[in-house]
C-alpha cells in the first residue's frame, strides 16, 4: 500500500455540477499510479478538515465531529465518452492542471466506488451504499 495526495473533482462548481463520481488527472510517472496499474483497488478519504469547518469549531482532524468519508473501490481510466466530463470537472476546479507538462502523458481516471463509510459522530462508522450515495441530489 502507498498513500498519496491527489486533487479530484466530481464536477464543475454550481448547483448541478456535482455527479458524485470522483475524477482524477493522473500520470504513470507517479509512483502510486504505477501501483494502481498493478492493482487498481484503492481507498479515498475526504475530510471536513480540508475546509474551514473544523478549525472554526476547534475540532481536531481526528475528532469524529470533524467528519470524514472513506470510499473504497478501484481507480480506472475513463473511456472516450467520459473524457469531456472528467476534463470539465477537473479543469474548472483545478485550472492549473491544464498547464501541466504534456510530456507527462496525463490521463483522466475515475474512482469506481464499491463501499462507503462515514465517520461523523462518536460510536463508530456508518455504512452508506453506493446506491444511496448516488441518489442524493446536490
Amino acid at each position: 500500500p502507498f498513500a498519496n495526495i491527489f486533487s479530484l473533482s466530481d464536477g464543475p462548481p454550481g448547483k448541478h455540477g456535482g455527479s458524485g463520481v470522483p475524477y482524477l488527472y493522473l500520470t504513470d510517472m507517479e509512483i502510486s499510479v504505477q501501483d494502481l496499474e498493478i492493482n487498481s483497488n484503492a481507498s479515498l478519504t475526504v475530510s471536513l478538515a480540508q475546509t474551514p469547518y473544523c478549525r472554526k469549531h476547534k475540532y481536531d482532524p481526528q475528532n469524529p465531529l470533524c467528519a470524514h468519508i472513506i470510499f473504497c473501490g478501484a481507480i480506472v481510466k475513463v473511456n472516450d465518452s467520459e473524457v469531456g466530463l472528467a476534463k470539465q470537472a477537473l479543469f474548472t476546479r483545478h485550472p492549473e492542471m491544464e498547464s501541466w507538462p504534456k510530456d507527462h502523458n496525463w490521463f483522466f481516471a475515475k474512482f469506481n466506488i464499491t463501499n462507503i463509510w462515514v465517520l461523523d459522530y462518536f460510536g463508530g462508522l456508518k455504512i452508506v451504499t453506493p446506491e444511496e450515495y448516488y441518489s442524493v441530489k446536490p
